[in-house]
């Protein structure tokens, strides 16, 4: 659960079997699905941080497949009732989720595990 206008956290679907997994993070007919923009891909090492980043016109979706990271969330935008909240996400494998990040919304993330 957020606290910021606009963020969204959606715990996402893991199938297994004897062969592997499965790990669901968007699809066209998902309610939080916008359009599509880009995919890509990150990585970065155990306590190493990244951020902050901040879009103007960009939804951010982010999904961790691979360990853990915490997230950190920041409101910047100028006309919004939750401007200045901060708040942390814990994402990963122990916490399988999307994080769905609006435009205005600075975000940086610590690899934790």
């Amino acid at each position: 659960m957020s606290n910021i206008k606009g963020i969204l956290k959606i715990q996402k679907n893991i199938i297994s079997d004897e062969r592997g997994s499965i790990r669901h993070m968007l699809k066209a007919t998902d309610p939080e699905f916008d359009k599509f923009g880009e995919v890509y891909f990150s990585t970065a090492y155990l306590n190493v941080i990244k951020g902050w980043h901040l879009h103007t016109k960009q939804t951010q979706n982010y999904v961790v497949v691979s360990g853990m990271i915490k997230l950190v969330l920041l409101d910047k935008r100028e006309n919004s009732n939750t401007k200045g909240l901060l708040e942390e996400h814990y994402l990963g494998e122990l916490n399988y989720s999307l994080c769905k990040i609006p435009p205005g919304v600075a975000n940086g993330y610590k690899v934790i595990g």
